[in-house]
Formats: C-alpha cells, structure tokens, sequence
C-alpha cells in the first residue's frame, strides 16, 4: 500500500517494532494523518470527532430542575445503511453506553434512529429490519429507538399530486390530476425521469422530506448526518454540477433549520474523518456484518452513472493515488459560501418543486444564453424527419386555462429537463412559503392523530417482535 494513501496498515513486523504515538504501550497497526495508532487509540480518535462536534452541554447527562423544566433532547440519527452512517450509531450508541454506566443508568439525550427503506429500491442484500435489533442489541443497555419508513408514505394521497410541464422558454405549469383515473405511487413517479440523476435529486428532496417529518412528529430537537469529510465533499462537486450551488452553504453546514413552527439543529459530527478512516473503523469494530450494500453491479460506462456515482468514483481515485487531502480543501471552500443575494428588491420567491429559495429567475438567464427554437425547415427530407419525430413522441397536451403557472428552481430545471412533454411530470407541489404537507390532515395537531400516522407508516422493533410471536 502506498505510503500517500489517506490510511495505511502496518504488516506484522512494522507493527512489533512501531508503538502507538498515543497510548505508548500497545504496537500500532496503523498510520493515518502522518501519526500511528493501535486499535483501541484509533477507535477513540474518531470518536473523538463526533464528541468534539456535539460537546453541547444539552447532549450531557443532566440532574435536578434543569431536566424537569427543559426535558432530555431527542436526537434522530439518518440511518441508511452505509459504512458512514452506521459508524455514527456505533459511536453515538457508544456515548451513550458510557453515559448510562458511568451516571447509573441515566443518558444526556434520547436516540432515534431513522432508516428509509431502500430494499426494493435499490435491491439490498439485507433488509434492515433483520440488523437493526442485532446492531442495537450490541449497545444493551443503552435505551435506544428505531423506526423504518416506507419510501412510499411521502405519497399518502393523490390529491396532493399535480402534472407539471417545462416549456421552451423554461417556464413551469401544472395543473390537478385529480379525476384521473391512474394512481400514483412513488416509483410510478421516478419512472417519469429522464435519466438516473434525474432520480437520484428528486430522491434527496424526498429523503429530507421523511426525515424532517419524522423528527417533527417525533418532537426531536436534534438531526444527525453520517456524512464524511469526503462524503461533504463529493455533495459539494455534485450540487454545483446538478445546478444547486445556492444550497451549498446550508447542506454541508451544520445549521439551524425550521420546519414549519419547529426549529432543528442539523449535524454532521463524522465532518472532519474521511472515508477512509470510516472504513478502517468498520473493520476494526467488526462492524462490516452490518453494512447494507446494493446487489445492482455500477456501470463501468460513465454515461450510465449518475452524478454522484462520478463524484464518488472520482474522489476514490484521489485517495488510491495519494490526494486524499483534496477533499479537506473543497469541503473548507464550501464552507465559506453564504447565502446567495437576490438580485431585485421583490420577496425571494421558493420553488414549488424542492422548496429552495429562489434568488434569481433562472427562466430568464437561460433564455439569455441558449436557443431556444429549432433552425427553420428547408427541405423535403427534413419536413419527413420533423414530421416522424412528431409521430414517435406522440401529441403534446394542449395548454388551456387548467394550467397554472409554478415556480421552478434552476436545479429542478435541470433535474425536469428532458422529461416526455406528452406525459408530464407528476409531483407534490409546495404551496408558497410552505410545505404541501401542511394542510393535509395526517399532519393535524392532535397528538393522538400524530401517533396513529406514526404507527401507520413506520415499523417499529416492537412491531418486529409482535411478527415474531404471530
């Protein structure tokens, strides 16, 4: 193994003549940022990480009054399966284990873990509802919850779906499909993307939808992100290339967000170990049993990849050839964006589609900078070639007074290009300033309405064991 690579192993007489620059005692089995640690130094250096993001006094174990008047903090942990992600529960799972031992049964905050289930989706070898109770069971008797969420439940009823179409000139219409006689689930939606990037953007949108839903009615105060120093940085390249570079700054931050009356602390404690060092963690910790990992072989032809499968293959290549440190420097770059200025003195306008603020109309950059409209018709032979292209996409739907104009995104431009102008796109359109969730009544203010859709759509360990028994 190259000596430029991001973490490097110690073979067996290395290791017996190398002691850890930690501890001094046990012989290191490793070098990772120029210094060499034995296991169980390495395993306290990256959580060492996540304590030093969340050294918060509201995560620590608190007596007396202060907990009867301010309560405990619920913390939901974004669990996809993922060696980052599943580094993160061990580690927190961890503090927590520390915290009840040390404080007699007492935790500084209450853990939830959250994982949205992509077993059909992206063809898993295992399904997480057979890990998670093993993986938790590691960290008795830490008291610690989970739920999956059906991918399906951000689509509860049609009525909140409409048809949306992109003209030439970059504007967005839609109208109801109320009356229609199909019914919509989610993966009829995805089908309607153009391409798999397509997929993969409306996916995220839909990701940290479920998931600020689920700490909303869950009351949690905290959301937690296992994302890496590279992970980080492959979302930056990625969002700039998916024409999102204005939410750059919130989505590889740690920030404050609000969802409607309920504000959340977003975290990525793991934000300074690069993924190397999350998979030496896995292995050292025999975490790798727990690892979801989908069974779809990746394309070896770039233009069968989505965006972030090129972002990803391309900071891998950095750290197999020694410039590991790149990531550390795009991830700091980032993090010196602010928010984008809007460029006239009206209200910042928000995208129907994903939500973001829209500081720009990008309908009127990119009728500036493309054509639009095709070069003139000359001869027979093209006539026939504009006329069998006519009769291959079939008619476009006549626009009438159904249609509404929506605000649409550069971003979503980009990700609703392409898409069959005869079909259209179906979507749940935000109304304004707010969520298309709000005035649906699985989102009442009764809490025992609350409870009812939790206990609907989200599997729970308990659920689990009452199969088991059946």
């Amino acid at each position: 193994m190259s000596d430029n690579q991001p973490v490097k192993y110690l073979d067996e007489e290395e290791s017996s003549s190398s002691p850890c620059q930690r501890c001094k005692v046990e012989n290191a089995i490793l070098i990772t940022r120029k210094e060499k640690f034995c296991q169980n130094c390495f395993i306290r250096f990256i959580r060492g990480k996540q304590r030093k993001q969340m050294q918060d006094d509201k995560y620590k174990v608190k007596y007396g009054p202060f907990i009867e008047r301010h309560g405990q903090q619920k913390v939901l942990l974004a669990l996809s399966g993922g060696e980052s992600s599943v580094v993160l529960l061990d580690v927190m799972a961890s503090l927590l284990q520390e915290q009840f031992e040390a404080h007699n049964g007492k935790q500084g905050f209450e853990l939830i873990i959250l994982n949205l289930d992509e077993f059909d989706l992206n063809h898993l070898n295992k399904k997480v509802g057979e890990i998670l109770p093993l993986l938790i069971k590691r960290y008795s008797p830490a008291n610690i919850q989970y739920k999956v969420l059906a991918l399906n439940s951000y689509i509860l009823d049609d009525s909140i779906l409409d048809k949306i179409v992109l003209n030439d000139d970059f504007t967005g219409l839609s109208s109801t499909i109320i009356g229609s006689d199909k019914s919509y689930t989610l993966f009829d939606i995805l089908e309607l993307c153009p391409n798999k990037s397509s997929v993969e953007d409306l996916l995220t949108i839909i990701y940290n939808e479920l998931i600020l839903r689920t700490a909303y009615l869950e009351k949690c105060q905290t959301i937690i992100y296992g994302h890496s120093m590279t992970r980080i940085a492959n979302e930056i390249i990625a969002l700039t290339v998916k024409g999102r570079g204005s939410i750059i700054y919130e989505a590889i931050s740690d920030h404050s967000k609000t969802y409607k009356d309920q504000q959340f602390q977003i975290l990525f404690p793991l934000r300074d170990v690069l993924y190397a060092e999350i998979i030496s963690y896995c292995k050292l910790t025999n975490m790798d049993e727990f690892i979801l990992q989908s069974t779809i072989p990746k394309s070896k032809i770039n233009k069968n990849l989505t965006i972030r499968d090129l972002t990803t293959r391309y900071f891998s290549q950095l750290d197999a050839t020694g410039y590991a440190s790149t990531a550390s420097t795009v991830v700091k770059t980032g993090e010196k964006l602010g928010a984008p200025k809007s460029d006239s003195t009206s209200l910042v306008t928000h995208c129907q589609v994903c939500g973001v603020e829209i500081y720009q109309d990008p309908g009127n950059w990119l009728r500036n900078i493309t054509v639009n409209k095709a070069a003139p018709i000359e001869t027979e032979e093209e006539k026939e070639y504009l006329e069998s292209y006519k009769a291959s996409i079939g008619e476009p739907e006549i626009i009438d007074d159904r249609y509404k104009s929506v605000h649409i995104c550069y971003g979503c431009i980009v990700t609703l290009g392409g898409v069959n102008s005869v079909s259209g796109f179906v979507w749940p359109l935000k109304d304004k300033n707010t969520d298309h969730f709000e005035s649906q009544p699985y989102l009442v203010d009764s809490e025992v309405e609350k409870q009812k859709i939790l206990d609907e759509f989200i599997l729970t360990n308990d659920e689990d064991e009452d199969d088991d028994n059946e």
